[in-house]
Order: structure tokens, then sequence, then C-alpha cells
């Protein structure tokens, strides 16, 4: 029997499933059973891939690469050999053509099976062969998974609360992700291509279409060419023709010049657009880094305003749980002085009900001392009429046994008399006392405590010490009454002592109150010096804030005005310079020529005075050369030799021209002109320099009253940080108050502390603590709506940054469409230049076919003719492609009516098969219904369910 059940029993075994990765050669996932070592390998003809084995049609991989068993609740893999090896997480097992040690390997491991191989083609092309990567999935034969790697069970570090099996669950999903982000990124490659393809079939087809339109377009004009070369044209009608082109030329250029002009008056209205939009740009550039400044402003104000709320709250807290061990102080405190009250009230009860029965005790006493009063006398009485009975009888006797006799008698009577009635006292005040004592301990009881049984004790014993003695004394009567009044008379002033204490607790509880509501109030007079303080401080931040902005403005600004101001002068300067230089040169220039000129007119002067010699001339030259460059070189002294040089040069080609020189006085006439001119022009020049030299004046004047501002605007600046110092010493100052203000709180909060401690015995008003939390909450309540407000404005601040931000990204989208405009009006400004262009081709065509015609009629005739010749074999070609497409169009609704007959064969075949299946499963339930039928004996047998 227990063979049969073993044999009933499936077969489990340890799994492993194998899944393709992105990066891999593609292969089927792998689900393979490890009842037995499974081998991995390349495919050969004995052994092909399929789902439930480790062989892969892979060149990569060796005939025998690894091994794959299960052991020992332990899965292992062995790399037997490998050329290319095997690793696992990228790591190698082992080098080639080495047997590696035994691997341990866990669920959701990276496994890779050979390396990617470079292989050349017999073309020449390079072909790579993929390995076989994948993840592998292990499950233990009862159905737990594998546990995975060791570095993901690691003990957690201190502080570090991630589970192992988070981590694998993590890794495995983004392994799971990025598979799936590569087969989107392939999906998405395949669409791009299959977009590409569309797009150049889209563009093929159009371009047909461009073509065909075109041809037709030839078409027409070679049919009207025809028409036109089939008509005989006169003269008259070639000239109208050519008066009818040259207006239609006319009007396309005027169009044309037209277009351009529209063209570049929208190209400048784009630039105007364009210069108004980047100054826009600018300003709320500027804008928005003046609200990023004002932002980050608020944000820190938002911050320091958040740590002094919490510093608030921190303080609300602390009252607040002060507050509490106040309230539940004074709770305390209430509860024990309402219990000595009760305890008062209660001996006040008991002291009354202790006068009432006193007052009782002696009525009734007084009653008795009357009752044994009156038989005092009956008896006396009757003892007198006895004795005189007595007397009578016994007068025969002696008087003075008699009188013995009769006085120990009446003695011992009234003894006996006496003893009676005290004994009837006593038990009288015995039986009160033992009541009395019996409802004092009785309250005893109910009170517990220790205080009120010794007063209850002491006032027990007090009545204890009243004895009959003394409530009824045989030798002084008439004092009873006064020791029962000096008793009540001292039980009234205790409980007059007792009133006399409660009101001074109650005094000084009031006082106590009155002193926390002083010390409440000189700590809200504090918090709202602190609370102004903290005003004036965030006021003279703000202060001081705005000043460095204006500070920091008006130094950008001076400084920007300085830098152009210096910029401009050095231009000016600049500019001076340069002309200072130009009319220097100008002048040495015209200085050359007047000393030439003065040197040519004092050689022809002498060269007319032959009488005088050559030496005298010389000499002449030389002094009239000297005084002509004194008086008009007095300004520049550094030019004399180079004049000098000059005026010998000329001199000696004046005397070397002499001979040659024949009419003199023309030429000095001439040269006199000339000098005039050269003084006039030199005169001007002086002028202008007189000119230059006072705008030098002027540009140095206006740098000394830059240098007077920029020292101006220092001292500005200096003023300006002597106020800022100010400020920040008033700053401390305020923050010292503050602290003062704080040390004098935590002084009065010391103080409290004191008279809590001291008044801890005395009792505390609810109402006013509850005042004071109300006070709290509200303080509490106002800096919670301050933060609410506070929250508000920044979401205002934040929404109006939003606002700029989307009033940016639209001036931004603003500006790429004005860009996108002007790229398409200077695409089409392009454009129109090129059809412009090609009209002006198209001129000079028609100029040039106008000659060409009358050349070129029989040319156009035999072209008419190929065109139609054309035409027709265009013609046959166009019938012999609409009889191949409906040749087409019958071959596919014949492929249409086949695949049809093949999806109903298949339909029946898949018909056939799931009855084949359901029939082949039949015989399959008949044998299970006769193996239960076998074995229903044994089940009854073995669950004891027969009869």
């Amino acid at each position: 029997m227990v063979e049969e059940e073993e044999s009933l029993r499936p077969n489990m075994c340890a799994l492993a499933i194998l899944s393709c990765r992105p990066n891999s050669h593609p292969f089927q996932e792998r689900h393979i059973s490890l009842h037995e070592p499974i081998k991995v390998g390349r495919s050969v003809a004995r052994a092909r891939p399929t789902a439930s084995n480790g062989i892969f049609d892979c060149k990569v991989l060796s005939r025998h690469h690894a091994m794959l068993w299960y052991e020992s609740e332990k899965f292992y893999i062995q790399d037997t050999k490998s050329s290319n090896g095997t690793f696992i997480n990228n790591q190698r097992l082992c080098k080639s053509g080495e047997e590696s040690p035994l691997r341990e390997i866990y669920s959701g491991d990276l496994i890779q099976f050979g390396v990617e191989v470079m292989e050349n083609n017999r073309r020449g092309e390079k072909i790579t062969h993929g390995c076989i990567i994948g993840t592998i999935a292990l499950y233990h034969p009862d159905g737990r998974e594998a546990k995975p790697a060791p570095f993901l069970n690691q003990p957690n570090q201190p502080g570090i609360t991630i589970q192992s099996q988070d981590l694998y669950q993590l890794a495995h999903y983004l392994q799971e992700a990025l598979h799936r982000e590569k087969m989107l990124e392939q999906k998405l490659g395949s669409l791009q291509q299959l977009v590409v393809t569309t797009q150049e079939a889209a563009e093929g087809g159009w371009q047909a279409l461009i073509d065909e339109d075109k041809l037709l377009s030839r078409l027409e004009m070679l049919e009207n060419q025809l028409h036109v070369y089939s008509k005989n044209h006169s003269e008259d009608t070639l000239r109208q023709e050519l008066v009818a082109l040259q207006e239609d030329k006319i009007s396309y250029e005027t169009t044309a010049k037209e277009s351009l002009r529209r063209v570049l008056q929208e190209k400048l209205d784009a630039v105007t657009k364009l210069s108004d939009l980047e100054r826009s740009l600018t300003s709320a550039e500027d804008e928005c880094g003046h609200l990023k400044d004002m932002c980050e402003s608020s944000q820190e104000e938002l911050k320091q305003l958040a740590i002094r709320y919490q510093d608030q709250l921190k303080e609300v807290q602390e009252l607040q749980d002060k507050l509490q061990e106040a309230e539940k102080s004074h709770q305390e405190e209430m509860e024990r002085a309402e219990r000595e009250k009760q305890e008062l009230t209660e001996k006040l009860e008991d002291m009354i009900q202790q006068e009432s029965s006193l007052s009782a005790q002696i009525e009734s006493l007084q009653a008795d001392n009357d009752f044994a009063k009156e038989q005092l006398a009956a008896m006396k009485a009757k003892l007198e009429s006895i004795k005189e009975i007595n007397q009578e009888e016994d007068k025969e006797t002696s008087q003075e046994d008699d009188k013995e006799t009769n006085q120990e008698a009446d003695k011992e009577t009234n003894q006996e008399a006496d003893k009676e009635t005290n004994q009837e006292v006593d038990k009288e005040s015995n039986q009160d006392e033992d009541k009395e004592i019996n409802q004092d301990e009785d309250k005893e009881i109910n009170q517990e405590d220790k205080t009120k049984q010794e007063e209850e004790k002491t006032l027990a014993l007090g009545l204890e010490g009243i004895s009959s003695e003394d409530i009824i004394p045989l030798g002084d009567k008439d004092s009873v009454p006064e020791n029962l009044e000096e008793k009540l008379k001292e039980l009234q002033k205790q409980i007059e002592v007792y009133k006399a204490k409660l009101e001074e607790s109650d005094t000084k509880v009031k006082a106590s109150s009155d002193k926390i509501e002083q010390l409440q109030k000189e700590l809200e007079v504090a918090q709202m010096d602190s609370n102004k303080y903290l005003a004036r401080i965030t006021s003279l931040e703000e202060k001081v804030s705005l000043s460095d902005m204006h500070m920091n403005q008006m130094m950008e600004n001076a400084l920007d005005s300085l830098k152009l101001q210096l910029k401009e002068s050095q231009k000016q300067s600049d500019s001076s310079e340069d002309l200072i230089k130009s009319l220097e040169d100008h002048i040495q220039q015209l200085e050359n020529e007047v000393t030439q000129q003065t040197a040519i007119e004092r050689v022809r002067a002498l060269g007319s005075a032959t009488e005088h010699s050559v030496d005298n001339i010389d000499d002449t030259m030389c002094e009239s050369d000297t005084d002509s460059i004194a008086t008009l070189n007095g300004h520049s002294v550094d030019t004399l030799p180079v004049q000098d040089s000059n005026l010998l040069a000329s001199v000696s080609s004046t005397t070397s021209s002499l001979s040659d020189l024949t009419d003199g006085n023309d030429i000095v006439s001439e040269a006199r002109e000339a000098q005039r001119k050269a003084e006039a022009e030199l005169q001007k020049y002086r002028d202008e320099m007189k000119e230059s030299s006072q705008q030098l004046h002027k540009s140095s004047m206006e740098l000394e009253e830059v240098k007077g501002h920029c020292f101006q605007a220092q001292q500005l600046a200096k003023q300006r940080g002597d106020l800022v110092s100010d400020l920040q010493d008033q700053l401390r100052k305020a923050e010292s108050a503050t602290k003062e203000v704080k040390q004098q709180i935590l002084e009065l909060l010391g103080e409290l502390e004191k008279e809590r401690g001291k008044h801890s015995q005395t009792t505390k008003d609810l109402e006013e603590t509850r005042s004071q939390l109300q006070v709290a909450q509200q303080a509490a309540k106002q800096s919670h709506n301050e933060a609410e407000q506070l929250k508000t404005e920044f979401l205002a601040l934040k929404e109006e940054c939003s606002n700029l931000r989307k009033r940016i990204q639209a001036i931004e989208a603003e500006m790429k469409m004005s860009r996108k405009e002007n790229l398409q009006l200077s695409s089409e400004y392009n454009k129109l230049q090129e059809s412009y262009k090609h009209l002006e081709a198209l001129k000079e065509k028609l100029a040039s076919s106008e000659v060409a015609w009358r050349m070129n009629l029989t040319d156009a005739q035999k072209d008419a003719e190929k065109s139609k010749q054309e035409l027709k074999d265009q013609g046959d070609e166009v019938s012999r492609l609409r009889s191949q497409c409906q040749q087409y169009s019958h071959q596919l609704t014949s492929l249409r009516a086949q695949v049809e007959t093949m999806e109903t064969d298949y339909r029946t075949l898949s018909d056939r098969s799931k009855k084949l299946s359901f029939m082949s499963s039949v015989p399959l339930l008949m044998l299970l219904f006769a193996v239960l039928l076998v074995l229903y004996p044994t089940l009854e047998q073995l669950t004891a369910t027969s009869s």
C-alpha cells in the first residue's frame, strides 16, 4: 500500500527558470526540472534546443559548456572546460579550457554562457555572434524560491532598516523596468523606422505626382507650341506677342518688386518686434531677478519667522506644561482645602452636637439635682419626724446614747441615699458617654484622617475627663454649671480660632492669586515688549535690506554712469589726440611746402639780380630760411633739423635749376599767392588747434567733475556704510535689550517658581489659570493666524513667481515664434530672390528665344513629331500598366479567396484537434475512475469509514 501511495504521489523536483535578457542571443524561456544534472551546451544533430533543456542554438557555446544541478537543498553550476567561459553576475568562473569549482547560485542571479564573438564574412563584412545572457529563478521542490544572493542577506547596518527581500524585489523590479525600457526603445526604433519609411514613401508619391504634373504641363506647353507653330504668324502678330510678353515681363517685375518691398517691410517689422521683445525680455529678466531676490529674502524671512514661530510654540508648550502643572497643583491644593473645609465643617458639626449634648446633659443634671434636692429635703423631713418620735419614745432612756445611735443611723442612711443617687447619675453619664464615644469612633472611621483622630481623641479625653464627680459633685453643687459653661466657652473659642485660620487661609489664597495676576500681567507686558522689539527688529532689518538695495542700485548706477563718462572721455581724448596728430602732420607738410616756396622765391629773386654773388645769395637764403622757420615753428622746436635738411635740399635743387628758369617773375607771384594760402591754412589749423586745446581743457574739466562725482559717491557710500553700522549698532542694542528682556522674563519665571514654591500649600483659582490658558491659546491662535497669513503671502508670491515664469515662457514662445517667422520670412525672401533670378533668367531666355523662334521652326516641328510619338508610346505604356493592374487585382482576389479557404481549413482542423484531444482524454478519465475504484477499499481501510 505504501508503494502504491508513493507511486501516486506527484514526482516533485527542483525547478530552474531561465529568462532571456534584451542584450542576449534570442532564445525561448526555459523551464528546466533538476531531478538530475542538466547539461548546458550548443545544439548538435542529436541534441536539439527545447523549452525544458539547456541546449541553445548559439555558435558561441561549446558542446559541453556547463552543468547545472540541485543537491542538498542548494543549486550548483560548474563550467566544464568551455572555451568562452561562464559568468555569474559578470564574474567568470574559471579560465578557458579549465574546469571550474562548484559555484552556488541563487534566484535572481545573472548567468552568461560565452562571450560575443566578431567574425568576418566571405564578403568581408563583420558579423557579431551574441552570447546567452539571462536571469535565473530557482525553486525548491516544496515550491519555495531559493534565497537571493548572500550580499543581499547581510545583516543590516545600524540605522539601516531595509530588508534583503525588499532589496531583491527592488533589483528584480529594476531589471524588469530596464527590460521594458529596452523593449520600448526597440519598439520606438521600429516605429521610427516605419515613420521614416512612410515619409520616404509619401515623399516618393509626392515626387511622382510632381513629376506627373511636370510631364502634363510640359505636354500642354508642347501642344501650345505646336498650335503656335502650326499657325502662320506675320510680323505684326509677332510684334503684338512681343509687346504682350514685354508687358507681362514688366508686370512680373512690378509684382516681384512689390513682393520684395513687402517682404522687406515685414522683415523690418519683425526686426522691430524682435527688438521690442528683446527689450521686454531684458526688462522681464530684470523683474525676474528682482523678484527672485525678493523671493529669496521673503523665504529667508519666512524661515526666520518659522524659527520664531517654532520658538513661540515651544514657549507656549512650556507655558502649557507649566499651566498644567499649576492646574494639577491647584487642583491638589483645592482638594486639600476642600478636605480641610470638610474636616472643619465636620468638626464644627461635632462641636455643635457636643454643645447640644452637653446642654442636654446640663439640663438633665440640673433636673436630677433638683430631684435629688427634693428627695434630700423629704428624707430630712422624714428623719426629723422620726427623730421627734424617737425622742418622745426614748425620753426615758438616756438622751446621750440615743443621740449617738441616731446620729450613726442618720449617717448610714444619708450615705446609702447618696450612694444610690450617685450610682444612678453615674449610670446615666456613662451611657451618654458610651453613646458619644461610639459616635466619635464611627466618624473617625469614616474620615480616616490622623489630624482629626488626634483632635477628636483630645476632645473625647476632655469629655471623658468630665467625671461624674465634676458634673455632680457631692460637696459643692454650684460649681458644675460653671465648669460646663467654661468648657462651652473654650469650644466657642476653638471654633473662632478655626474660623480665623480659615479666613487667614482665604486671605493668603487671595494674596497669592493677586501676585500670580501681577506676574501674569508682567509676563504679558514683557511679551508685548518682546513683540515690539521683534517688530522693531524686523522693521529695522527691512529698512537695512531696503537701504542695502538702494545703496547697491545707487552704486551700480553711479559706477555705470562713471564707466560711460570715462569711456566717452577716453573716446573724446582719443579723437582729440588723433586730430592733434593729423593737424601736426598737416602743419609740418604745409611748413615744408612754405619753406620750399620761399626758398624758390629767394633764389629766383637772386637770379634776377645777377650783380650779387652766389655767396650772398646763400647767406640771404639761410637768413630768410631761419627767419621763416622761427616765425612758423615757434611752437615746435623739435622739427628744425628736419626743415634745415629740407631747405638745403631745396636750395641745391633751386641752384641746379637756375639755369633752366626763365619766367621767374610769374613763378614768384605764384609762390607768393601759395604762401598767402598756406598762411591762411596755417591760421585755420592754429584755430583748430586752439579749439582742440579748448576741447581738451573741457574734457579735463569733465574728468575732474567725474572725479568729484566719484568722490561724492564714495562719500555717500561711506555715509551709507556709517548708517549701516549705526543701524547694526541699533540692532545690537535691540538684541541686547531683547536679551535683557528675556533675562527679566527668566527672572520673573524664577520668581514665579519661587512664589509657587512658597505658596504651594495655598490654593489657586481655576478661572485665572483658565484665563491664562485662554490668553496663551489666543496668542497661539494669533501666531497661527500670522503663520497662515505668511503662508498665504508666500503662496501669493509663489503664484506671482509662477505667473511671471509663465509670462517669461510666453515671451520666450513669442520670441521663438518671431524667430520662426523671421526664418520663414528669410526663406521666403530667399525664395523670392531665387524666383526673381529665375524670372530674370526667363526674361533673358525669352529675349534670346525671340530671335531663336524664327530660326528653330523646323526643329520645333521635329520636336512636336517626336513628342507625338512619345505621347503615343506613353499611352501604350499607360494601357499596358492598366492591364497589369487589372491582372494584379485579379491575383489579389484569388489570393484572398485562398486565404479564406485556408482559414476555414484551419478552423476545421482546430475543431478536429479539439475533438481528438477530448476523445484522447476520455480513456484517461476511465483509467482514473478504474484506479479510484481499485483504491476505494484501501482508502476505506485507511480512513476507517467502512461499515
